[in-house]
């Protein structure tokens, strides 16, 4: 590659990270009005794209492929690391009887319909009866095509957990592997019908041969995996292997075609996808390494997500959807009645409840990924209606694109699935810490907070201590920790909540107020680390007393009067964080602020980020800013930040 093809390459992928970029920030607005992000991703990247700003060119799309095979290569990763055993085993029967009926009664009934109706599509009138067998055939394998890479990124940003969820997620992987064998199968029969050659033995076992091959590169993939993970190196450097590994399955899947072709004249065409599916399966279910596969999968997910649907968005054919919007609305129409009959037939076999029978065929409507490539590899070699079928198809995958997430996330927030955290959290000029757990060192805790002027109230479904011993502390005794007993105590105005109960105790009541009052600081007491990467997926501080302690001596040998600042000893000097809310300090610069004269600012903290700030740091709204200082300095601190 010369610098002349260099050059012009990066600037592509340069504009791309630009868009990407914003495309994230954008695609907020649709949480906004109860929209998935994957929604606001693919709307920002139809935007941006060749047909309407063009701030990316189909030619420039068609050079970022690689982009679309590395996303790709990690969804199918991603893919297999949700396929484990232990939790899926409860679900197994749902998982088989539901992937068995969609298979069957979309593939069945589409071929059905399609017959019955080839007739109002203008292209396939003149058709032969075995380019139209052949087209049909195609279709209907089309129609069962689900979307591992809607689903997966839709289930994270809800934090989707249960039953309905799990089904889910299991039909959608166990659909897209047999659709791999499935559509293998069509091609070749479909090859046949067009080609006029009697079905040849050979070419069927080279199909079976494509697949046996794929899982069991699979596996010598996952062997690379675990030695990709056990080198010590660090997160960032892991991940960018991570993505590399999951990127190669599609350019080994490239270079045996060639060289099979070349050499062996056959077509030997490796599954990437299935590849990246076997080999995290693999290792979640069989190694010791489940947690980190899941913490890359976690971590590396949404700029993943973001990148390739952004890229979809602006892949998709917009003057496809309006030469044949009429023909794709009404394969859209008959897909959807299959995938609703095929669900609901599942679902009553497999007994669930009436609410989830009828809600069962939302997460399967969606379809990106695999179904594109599929039509694509259909479009190159059918000749005779290969663009036609593209053109309509994936008209249909764009409104199915943009009905299916919408329909999921119903579903799951419906079922009560979803474990977001909650936006109802607004700060009312007035400090609230609740304790949960009456113990004396809630009670100490609370009387140094009230010394801070915050206003502490203390929660317990346990009377541990004798009340009259603690007549300056609000003690409020509930029944029990929950939703209403909270909600009627003012929990819904609480900055922090420090909670006081023992590790189970301890992790519901964190998700109860994670998902219900979105507080923004919660404080955990943990005894030992069993669960810590559940609290870690709330945000939670963990407070471990034993590491807690030698952390306090490590700091204090290192700086021990900045310690004792932290800690409250100087008594002269406090520290505290206040949140930036007032409009006409917003896009000020630190040095512009007139602080009281020994205000240090330590630190500022922006959507989680924490940053060490400089005279011209400029404050937003929302921003977090950590202070020492004497009480009656930070006042005139939290005065300027939060009052306009």
């Amino acid at each position: 590659m010369s610098i002349n093809e260099i050059l012009p390459m990066l600037a592509i992928i340069m504009a791309f990270v630009i868009i990407a970029s914003a495309s994230k920030q954008l695609g907020n607005l649709f949480e906004k009005i109860k929209l998935p992000l994957i929604t606001g991703f693919i709307v920002i990247g139809v935007l941006a794209g060749p047909y309407i700003l063009n701030m990316i060119s189909a030619d420039s799309i068609k050079k970022l492929d690689f982009v679309n095979q590395i996303a790709l290569g990690f969804i199918g990763l991603a893919a297999g690391a949700e396929m484990y055993l232990k939790e899926i085993r409860e679900r197994s029967r749902q998982i088989a009887i539901m992937t068995t009926t969609q298979i069957v009664i979309t593939f069945l009934l589409g071929v059905g319909f399609l017959f019955i109706f080839i007739d109002l599509i203008p292209f396939a009138q003149n058709f032969t009866q075995t380019t139209t067998l052949a087209f049909i055939l195609l279709a209907a394998t089309i129609f069962i095509a689900p979307s591992l890479a809607t689903s997966i990124p839709l289930v994270n940003e809800l934090r989707a957990k249960g039953p309905f969820t799990k089904t889910a997620l299991g039909v959608t992987v166990m659909k897209d592997i047999f659709l791999i064998i499935i559509f293998a199968v069509v091609y070749a029969v479909s090859d046949i019908l067009i080609s006029g050659h009697e079905l040849n033995i050979f070419e069927v076992l080279i199909v079976l041969l494509d697949i046996f091959l794929s899982l069991s590169f699979g596996l010598v993939y996952a062997f690379l995996f675990k030695f990709v993970i056990k080198i010590k190196k660090a997160f960032w450097f892991e991940a960018i292997l991570f993505l590399i590994v999951g990127w190669s399955t599609f350019l080994f899947s490239d270079l045996v075609f060639f060289l099979s072709d070349k050499y062996l004249h056959v077509h030997i065409h490796l599954e990437a996808i299935l590849i990246g599916i076997t080999a995290t399966f693999y290792i979640v279910n069989f190694t010791g390494l489940k947690a980190n596969i899941q913490k890359l999968v976690e971590e590396i997910g949404p700029y993943i997500y973001v990148t390739f649907f952004t890229l979809v968005g602006a892949s998709l054919f917009i003057e496809s959807l309006l030469k044949y919007w009429l023909i794709a609305l009404g394969l859209f129409a008959l897909r959807l009645v299959l995938v609703f009959l095929s669900s609901f037939v599942g679902s009553v076999i497999s007994k669930d409840s009436w609410k989830e029978t009828f809600l069962s065929w939302t997460p399967h409507v969606a379809q990106a990924g695999i179904s594109l490539g599929l039509i694509s590899i259909v479009a190159n070699h059918f000749t005779s209606f290969g663009k036609d079928f593209e053109a309509v198809l994936v008209a249909m995958i764009v409104i199915n694109q943009f009905v299916g997430p919408p329909l999921m996330k119903f579903a799951i927030v419906n079922l009560g699935e979803a474990h977001r955290k909650s936006d109802i959290y607004e700060f009312d000029m007035q400090r609230d810490v609740f304790i949960i757990g009456l113990e004396g060192k809630a009670i100490v805790l609370a009387r140094s907070l009230k010394k801070a002027n915050l206003n502490v109230i203390i929660i317990s479904d346990r009377n541990e201590l004798e009340n009259e011993a603690c007549t300056d502390i609000e003690i409020r005794l509930v029944k029990e920790i929950n939703f209403e007993t909270l909600s009627k105590n003012g929990f819904s105005h609480a900055d922090s909540v420090v909670i006081l109960k023992e590790e189970n105790e301890a992790f519901r009541i964190s998700e109860l107020i994670y998902e219900n009052f979105g507080t923004p600081n919660i404080i955990v007491r943990l005894e030992n680390r069993n669960r810590i990467k559940d609290f870690e997926e709330l945000g939670v501080i963990i407070v471990e007393p034993a590491s807690a302690m030698i952390n306090l001596l490590e700091h204090f040998v290192r700086s021990p009067q900045a310690t004792s600042i932290l800690l409250g000893r100087e008594k002269s000097q406090i520290t505290e964080d206040v949140e930036v809310i007032a409009k006409d300090v917003h896009g000020i610069a630190l040095r512009d602020l007139k602080l009281p004269l020994g205000i240090l600012v330590l630190s500022l903290t922006r959507n989680k980020q924490l940053m060490l700030p400089h005279g011209y740091t400029r404050l937003r709204i929302g921003d977090i800013v950590t202070v020492v200082g004497s009480q009656e300095q930070i006042d005139i601190v939290r005065t300027k930040l939060q009052f306009d």
